[in-house]
């Protein structure tokens, strides 16, 4: 991989759903299929909404402008759960490269409350979360695992297990997900983030493999029938 590169929980989840759509994103530097236009107003509304999050967290809220009736709810929403004057770090970003782990993450907030330290994800997402499904995502995995790592940049005094993961659904505000961390989940996570890298460098090596079944909805699919 190139030198600059740092591996994200996007980019590992991109090879833990096919390591031929890693290589062609990441090696190769391919776009393939363009989005649907429904496809792509749902990500703009998405950063739009980030963007919003941000300046409120940030003591601003100015979003009076807005004229987009969603947003409008989904702020609403951010409003009624989250404190605008609370101790934390909004788009808040990790860089780490040592024991061999080349990692970022940029969490959405990053918020204190005593002796707890949040991440706060905000979803836009249609259909409800379970947390037996997204306790195993790799997002999961790498934020909470590289925000252990380099807890003492933001206060040595919490320890592992006072280390939680919430994911707020804006759509479904009570479907709140909680997850919780400590010491032994920090190093399983630790030994299967180093496999899976470990499984990338030797895929450059040895050749990307497509991994079928996964195919209809894919950007590339056109590319690998070439």
């Amino acid at each position: 991989m190139n030198t600059d590169f740092y591996y994200s929980q996007n980019s590992l989840g991109i090879y833990e759903y096919c390591p031929k759509k890693f290589e062609y994103i990441y090696l190769k530097k391919l776009s393939g299929l363009k989005d649907s236009l429904e496809v792509q107003e749902k990500i703009e509304q998405g950063v739009k909404f980030h963007v919003l999050a941000e300046r409120y967290f940030n003591g601003m809220d100015d979003y009076f402008y807005v004229n987009n009736q969603e947003l409008e709810e989904w702020m609403k929403v951010l409003e009624n759960n989250y404190l605008m004057d609370v101790e934390c770090r909004s788009e808040y970003e990790i860089r780490q490269n040592n024991d061999d782990l080349k990692l970022l993450a940029k969490y959405d907030l990053i918020l204190k409350d005593k002796d707890i330290l949040k991440i706060i994800d905000f979803k836009t997402n249609e259909k409800v979360y379970k947390k037996e499904f997204i306790e195993k995502n790799i997002q999961t995995k790498v934020y909470m695992f590289l925000l252990g790592e380099n807890i003492f940049k933001i206060n040595p005094e919490i320890d592992l297990k006072n280390i939680v993961m919430e994911y707020f659904q804006l759509n479904f505000p009570e479907e709140k997900i909680v997850i919780t961390y400590n010491k032994e989940k920090h190093e399983k996570v630790k030994k299967e983030i180093k496999n899976l890298i470990n499984s990338i460098e030797n895929s450059i090596k040895v050749g990307f493999e497509k991994r079928m079944g996964e195919c209809k909805n894919c950007k590339f699919r056109s590319t690998c029938k070439k």
